[in-house]
């Protein structure tokens, strides 16, 4: 029997398998990259640091195996192909209850997608500044909006394959204000840690 308070996490346990995959390989050639660097670098180990750069790479693996890994739902296979959208749209990036019917099941996936693709995109905006210190705010964006246009870019890429991922415009624009809240949220903080660290 479950335990209620997964029950949020249940709609992404597809997601379970192609991560632990991804972390396995991305995990030991990591760790074997900055155990050799380190012997020819003669920099001191900073064990915060390392745990952290482990944490973003880990955080990269999951999120090449949430939006990569192919997808062969049902829908998308009725629908022939992922396809392209380049027009940005209100109703699936509000999913206003005046554009989609309360209860509807439409409207529950565009929640469902809405949610993701905000999440998906929030440890980024929280760990490019502490792993980069000298990136700021906006750098921080660009960042995200790169890594989102490219992550569609290779999701429409993959259609060739019978991946049927689409690419779409709303996604990246989730994306990136996930990534502007995780960077909002540590530009708040900083302030606060150095003053109780004096």
């Amino acid at each position: 029997m479950i335990p209620r308070f997964l029950f949020p996490l249940l709609p992404y346990r597809s997601f379970a398998f192609p991560f632990l995959v991804a972390s396995a390989i991305a995990v030991p050639c990591w760790l074997v990259f900055r155990l050799y660097r380190l012997r020819t670098s003669g920099h001191r180990v900073s064990f915060q640091r390392e745990i952290l750069l482990l944490t973003f790479v880990v955080y990269l693996a999951g999120l090449a195996a949430a939006t990569l890994s192919p997808n062969r739902s049902s829908r998308l296979l009725a629908e022939g192909r992922g396809g392209i959208e380049l027009h940005p749209n209100l109703a699936s990036l509000t999913c206003s209850s005046s554009i989609l019917p309360s209860g509807s099941r439409a409207r529950a996936f565009c929640l469902h997608n809405a949610r993701g693709n905000v999440a998906l995109f929030f440890p980024l905006g929280f760990l490019i500044p502490l792993v980069w210190r000298h990136v700021g705010f906006w750098r921080g964006i660009l960042i995200a909006i790169a890594l989102s246009c490219s992550i569609e870019l290779v999701q429409y890429l993959s259609s060739a394959w019978g991946s049927y991922r689409a690419a779409d415009i709303n996604d990246v624009i989730l994306n990136v204000f996930g990534a502007c809240l995780g960077l909002a949220v540590v530009s708040l903080l900083r302030p606060l840690s150095a003053r109780f660290a004096r």
